[in-house]
């Protein structure tokens, strides 16, 4: 029993650790007190904690030495690690880009405003090439360009109605473009799109691209960002 008590305790001290690591995370980084290689190094040592953590307050439980309130520990590190888990799980099996664009012959470029805005940004502004679009090819192939029988106008009013209610910050726009920046909430990374209206006939074409500024991966982010604005703007 005595060894119990003590393992009693590692838990809980292994809990605390991992807990307040997930927590702190995106606050840190945003406070650009932990670089972005930190939080992974942090995150990489923290998910195995957490899982020999939940093991552990289990153990404990079952065993006599602690009460439910271990459960309940278990269930918070259960559900804290369950989204880097996943993440990192994800990214395995997603190609390593973080440009999405429904046109990767042409893909729309960012414009001077925009490129402003990136001037600190790890990722650089231009397309990164075939590769990229053969790999989006074959991870993502229902990204297309979408065809809407309205002209451009019309659809802009949409397309700033859309980026509105996702709460994406327009960093400029015009009759054909425009240009927003995606800011997640808990680690504040910054993703940043760019909408091209093309007239075809009496309809327009529309296309997205979607790049990250920083990060080698984007665990699928930016096409499901395209996605999710395509369905709003067929809707």
């Amino acid at each position: 029993m005595h060894i119990m008590r003590w393992l009693t305790y590692l838990a809980y001290l292994m809990a605390a650790v991992c807990i307040f690591s997930i927590l702190l995370s995106g606050p840190l980084y945003k406070l650009e007190w932990w670089s972005l290689g930190s939080i992974f190094t942090t995150l990489r040592i923290t998910v195995p904690l957490g899982l020999a953590a939940i093991v552990l307050l289990l153990l404990c439980r079952f065993t006599g030495a602690t009460g439910n309130r271990a459960v309940t520990v278990a269930i918070c590190i259960a559900l804290l690690t369950y989204l880097p888990l996943t993440s990192a799980m994800t990214a395995r099996q997603l190609p390593y880009i973080h440009d999405i664009s429904t046109d990767t012959a042409n893909p729309p470029e960012f414009s001077s405003a925009m490129l402003e805005a990136r001037a600190n940004a790890s990722n650089p502004p231009e397309y990164d090439g075939q590769d990229v679009a053969s790999q989006q090819a074959d991870a993502y192939p229902d990204i297309q360009p979408v065809t809407l029988a309205f002209p451009p106008a019309e659809i802009m009013s949409r397309v700033k109605t859309i980026v509105a209610e996702a709460g994406w910050e327009i960093v400029s726009s015009d009759a054909l473009t425009l240009e927003a920046t995606d800011t997640t909430f808990w680690f504040g990374f910054k993703d940043d799109v760019i909408i091209r209206l093309q007239s075809q006939g009496s309809g327009t074409r529309i296309d997205i691209r979607s790049k990250s500024r920083i990060g080698r991966s984007d665990i699928g982010k930016n096409a499901a960002r395209i996605r999710a604005f395509t369905l709003a703007l067929q809707g």
